[in-house]
Protein backbone atom coordinates (compact mmCIF):
# COMPACT_ATOMS: atom_id res chain seq x y z
CA UNK A 1 0.00 0.00 0.00
CA UNK A 2 0.93 3.58 -0.62
CA UNK A 3 1.57 6.13 1.72
CA UNK A 4 0.95 9.67 0.43
CA UNK A 5 2.74 12.64 1.72
CA UNK A 6 1.37 16.05 1.54
CA UNK A 7 2.36 18.48 -1.21
CA UNK A 8 3.63 21.81 -0.94
CA UNK A 9 0.05 23.40 -1.92
CA UNK A 10 -1.29 21.27 1.69
CA UNK A 11 1.53 22.18 3.62
CA UNK A 12 1.37 26.05 2.59
CA UNK A 13 -3.06 25.36 3.15
CA UNK A 14 -1.84 23.76 6.84
CA UNK A 15 0.19 27.35 7.79
CA UNK A 16 -2.63 29.48 6.15
CA UNK A 17 -5.32 27.91 8.10
CA UNK A 18 -3.50 28.01 11.49
CA UNK A 19 -2.75 31.11 10.99
CA UNK A 20 -6.43 32.50 10.11
CA UNK A 21 -7.53 30.21 13.04
CA UNK A 22 -5.00 31.78 15.80
CA UNK A 23 -5.05 35.51 14.25
CA UNK A 24 -8.63 35.56 14.10
CA UNK A 25 -9.53 33.98 17.33
CA UNK A 26 -6.86 36.63 18.73
CA UNK A 27 -8.33 39.45 16.84
CA UNK A 28 -12.59 38.89 17.73
CA UNK A 29 -11.56 37.84 21.49
CA UNK A 30 -9.23 41.42 21.63
CA UNK A 31 -12.60 42.98 20.01
CA UNK A 32 -14.85 41.27 22.59
CA UNK A 33 -12.79 41.59 25.80
CA UNK A 34 -12.77 45.35 24.94
CA UNK A 35 -16.38 45.65 23.94
CA UNK A 36 -18.43 42.70 25.70
CA UNK A 37 -21.69 43.73 23.65
CA UNK A 38 -22.52 42.02 20.56
CA UNK A 39 -23.15 44.39 17.65
CA UNK A 40 -23.95 43.13 14.16
CA UNK A 41 -20.67 44.12 13.14
CA UNK A 42 -19.11 41.73 15.44
CA UNK A 43 -21.33 39.03 15.00
CA UNK A 44 -20.77 39.62 11.24
CA UNK A 45 -16.86 39.61 11.77
CA UNK A 46 -17.06 36.13 13.69
CA UNK A 47 -19.32 34.16 10.89
CA UNK A 48 -16.92 35.79 7.90
CA UNK A 49 -13.90 34.35 10.06
CA UNK A 50 -15.99 31.26 10.39
CA UNK A 51 -16.84 31.27 6.75
CA UNK A 52 -13.26 31.88 5.59
CA UNK A 53 -11.57 28.85 8.24
CA UNK A 54 -14.19 26.93 6.64
CA UNK A 55 -13.40 27.74 3.33
CA UNK A 56 -9.55 26.28 3.72
CA UNK A 57 -10.88 23.16 5.28
CA UNK A 58 -13.11 22.55 2.48
CA UNK A 59 -9.98 23.26 0.17
CA UNK A 60 -8.06 20.79 2.24
CA UNK A 61 -10.42 18.02 1.44
CA UNK A 62 -11.05 18.84 -2.24
CA UNK A 63 -7.08 18.66 -2.76
CA UNK A 64 -6.86 15.59 -0.50
CA UNK A 65 -9.45 13.75 -2.99
CA UNK A 66 -7.70 14.93 -6.09
CA UNK A 67 -4.36 13.44 -4.99
CA UNK A 68 -5.92 9.86 -3.91
CA UNK A 69 -8.32 9.75 -7.25
CA UNK A 70 -4.82 10.62 -9.26
CA UNK A 71 -3.54 7.52 -7.53
CA UNK A 72 -6.36 5.59 -7.41
CA UNK A 73 -6.10 6.19 -12.18
CA UNK A 74 -2.83 5.39 -11.60
CA UNK A 75 -3.57 2.27 -10.08
CA UNK A 76 -6.23 1.31 -12.57
CA UNK A 77 -3.62 2.35 -15.27
CA UNK A 78 -0.94 -0.27 -14.53
CA UNK A 79 -3.94 -3.03 -13.95
CA UNK A 80 -5.06 -2.35 -17.38
CA UNK A 81 -1.48 -2.60 -18.81
CA UNK A 82 -1.32 -5.92 -17.03
CA UNK A 83 -4.72 -7.04 -18.79
CA UNK A 84 -3.55 -6.31 -21.87
CA UNK A 85 -0.07 -8.08 -21.72
CA UNK A 86 -1.93 -11.07 -20.62
CA UNK A 87 -3.87 -11.13 -23.46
Amino acid sequence: MHVRTPNVFERILLIVGILILLVGYGLIWKVMRTNPTLTWESLIAIFLWLILFALVVVTAVAENTKEELRQVIENQFDEMKIMEKKK
